[in-house]
């Protein structure tokens, strides 16, 4: 019987939280816990920072080399080059050849020709230019030597 006194005791105080505000509490306690998680998850899930590759490139006789790739790949059937006259600005394209690595991406070794559709004038300057998705992503001079 002690003990229905004390349960008697505990229902005639009703000081307590008010119904609509415990559920306010719960709901906002709900959605801080969620957003948290959201804001967790979608960072795990993110891409990262993005970072654009960059091919260095040199001239080589009469070719250009590609001497490496950072940031990569460079995946070869995305990629284009062009040979940029720099007193005309008229545009060639060029191919890229596969020589080194993977087939697929351009890589160290890989080389670009000459197109043959530019004229051997001793002297003129061209940028040769690898474009990936839109962006240059590796450029040097180039000087006719024959």
């Amino acid at each position: 019987m002690g003990n229905m006194k004390a349960n008697r005791k505990f229902i005639e105080d009703e000081e307590a939280v008010s119904a609509v505000i415990g559920v306010i509490l719960m709901v906002a306690i709900t959605v801080a816990i969620a957003a948290t998680v959201y804001v967790y998850v979608s960072g795990m899930l993110g891409t990262g920072p993005s970072t654009k590759p960059t091919v260095s490139l040199q001239q080589t006789g009469s070719f250009v080399t590609v001497l490496e790739v950072q940031n990569g790949p460079v995946v070869g059937a995305q990629a284009t080059a062009v040979w940029v006259n720099q007193t005309t600005g008229t545009t060639t394209a060029a191919i890229i050849t596969f020589t080194n690595g993977n087939a697929l991406n351009v890589d160290g070794g890989d080389t670009i020709a000459k197109p043959a559709a530019i004229p051997n004038g001793v002297g003129d300057k061209y940028t040769v230019q690898i474009l990936y998705a839109g962006n240059v992503v590796g450029t040097c001079v180039f000087t006719m030597q024959v």
